[in-house]
């Protein structure tokens, strides 16, 4: 007899059917159960009751739960399979990229010039900082485009492009001395030119080898044919128009507007039949740079630097700023002169903070309040040549007669700085301290009295107030003053410098005062022999 039972409930399915089970065969083979081995879909027998055999319905049921876990464990397995081979390919694709990507890379060193940890011969910056877009026009060219920086900047250079090549005729027309200056022989001297002047620059051109070089010969041949015309003096609708004379003048001195210096002299070379650099350095460019420099060298005594000259900025920078054979008194000397970087560091972290970091001197009007003396320096053996006199508390100063060419002044500031970290900045100290010396018109008059400015107005303290803006930081610096700003800071700590300066200022100012103290003292010197004489006969009667 069938017992409905909880516990045949399980193998109902969802809908409350049980599923078909096969008889579970004897050991004879034959199926055992009950008469009619057919299972009625709805759970019943054929007579119509409940079906037998839930046990079998049961273990069939876990064969089917254990050939289905081994089916779905076959397909995971699968699935490893394949994405194991889909990561063994894409490392194999990683490794095939990484290899084209190394040879790449490869292609691009083996073509970088130089050598390993070998400093490049850069010579030629563009200008950069915040005070560089403030101030484009001292930096850029307002006319001419010499080199790669500028090359197609703008229309108001354009019209200077038609007259290169009408100097470049000009020149060709020169024949060279010995008349084979042909055109071919100064574009061969280009091409072979070309790698080391695009060394130079400190970005890299995209120009192709053969625009370059273009460049080069059509920039260089103005400039050589620019400078010959001058020396002639020939007639020519460019020199002759002053303002573009000055204009063009200006863009030669640009540190982003050069050209390397060998290039001119080659040309130069092949223009005069093989005068060489000499020549021109002495007999043509010195007419040209030496003007309009104060108290800079005469055009008589100039003398080209020792070793490569980099460019025109450099060579006029070196005239403008001659090297000292001994350092000025209270003027400093160039501490990383003939030594190595760690040297250099080591001396200036050996010096107290105030003679390491120098900071600004305080105004002119102060300074003369403090007792010190403003002299101009008669014989200056360049601009930069400042002195003081601890004794005598005088400040000598160069006179500054008529430079006033703000780009070029700009222009020689930003080379100095980049000429390396422990060069001695010379310029740029210069700058620094008469910004801080000149900072009003009351300043500006002391200093005009003084003979330093052979004219002063308000427009003198704005120009150095501006040309301290382009410096660096005071503490950035490589100050050649570091000694005379210690001195004057002691000469101004003492307190009877001040009371003389205060008793010369109220009473020797001017000859009436002076007269004035003269005659007060005179009259206090025969007060005091009169008592002198009334008091004595008191105590000695005889």
């Amino acid at each position: 007899m069938v017992m409905d039972s909880p516990l045949m409930e399980p193998l109902l399915d969802p809908n409350g059917q049980a599923p078909a089970v096969a008889a579970t065969p004897d050991e004879h083979g034959v199926a055992a159960g009950d008469e009619s081995s057919t299972v009625v879909g709805n759970g019943m027998d054929a007579d119509g009751s409940r079906r037998t055999g839930g046990a079998s319905a049961h273990a069939e049921e876990n064969d089917s739960d254990d050939v289905k876990g081994d089916e779905m464990s076959a397909s995971m397995q699968r699935r490893l399979d394949e994405s194991s081979a889909v990561e063994d390919e894409e490392e194999v694709g990683d490794d095939a990229e990484a290899d084209e990507m190394a040879s790449r890379m490869e292609r691009r060193l083996a073509a970088l010039p130089g050598r390993p940890h070998e400093s490049e011969p850069f010579t030629i910056f563009r200008v950069a900082g915040p005070m560089r877009d403030r101030n484009r026009h001292l930096y850029e060219p307002q006319m001419v485009s010499l080199g790669p920086f500028h090359r197609g900047a703008g229309r108001h250079l354009d019209a200077m492009e038609a007259h290169k090549w009408r100097y470049l005729r000009d020149l060709l027309a020169r024949g060279g001395g010995g008349g084979g200056a042909t055109l071919a022989a100064y574009a061969r001297a280009a091409r072979a030119m070309e790698p080391r002047a695009r060394r130079r620059y400190a970005e890299p051109v995209p120009l192709p080898p053969a625009e370059f070089a273009e460049m080069l010969l059509l920039d260089g041949c103005f400039v050589v044919e620019f400078f010959l015309k001058g020396e002639e003096k020939a007639d020519d609708a460019l020199i002759d128009a002053s303002w573009a004379m000055q204009n063009v003048y200006n863009d030669l001195f640009l540190l982003e507007n050069q050209l390397p210096f060998f290039v001119l002299e080659r040309f130069y070379d092949i223009a005069t039949g093989g005068l060489g650099r000499d020549h021109l350095v002495t007999n043509v460019l010195v007419k040209y740079l030496t003007v309009d420099m104060g108290a800079a060298q005469d055009a008589e005594t100039a003398r080209p630097p020792d070793g490569e000259i980099h460019h025109l900025l450099h060579l006029y920078y070196h005239w403008f700023l001659p090297p000292e054979d001994r350092p000025g008194s209270g003027a400093g000397g160039p501490a990383g002169a003939g030594k190595s970087e760690d040297e250099a560091f080591e001396e200036w972290m050996s010096k107290p903070m105030d003679e390491r970091i120098p900071w600004q001197l305080p105004s002119a009007s102060e300074l003369k309040d403090a007792g010190v003396t403003f002299r101009a320096k008669k014989s200056p053996r360049s601009l930069v040549d400042v002195t003081f006199d601890r004794r005598g508390g005088v400040l000598e100063i160069p006179a500054v007669e008529s430079y006033t060419n703000h780009a070029i002044f700009a222009n020689l500031l930003a080379y100095e700085q980049s000429r390396g970290r422990w060069e001695l900045q010379r310029l740029v100290s210069y700058v620094l301290l008469m910004a801080s010396v000149v900072d009003a018109r009351r300043d500006v008059e002391v200093l005009q009295r003084a003979g330093v400015f052979v004219k002063g107005d308000e427009e003198t303290a704005t120009f150095y107030a501006h040309l301290g803006e382009l410096c660096p930081p005071p503490e950035f610096v490589e100050n050649c003053y570091a000694d005379l700003f210690r001195d004057v800071r002691e000469h101004c700590g003492r307190s009877w410098n001040r009371h003389r300066a205060v008793l010369v200022h109220d009473y020797f100012s001017n000859p009436w005062t002076s007269m004035s103290a003269a005659a007060a003292v005179f009259l206090l010197v025969l007060t005091v022999v009169q008592t002198v004489y009334t008091v004595l006969p008191y105590y000695n009667p005889s």
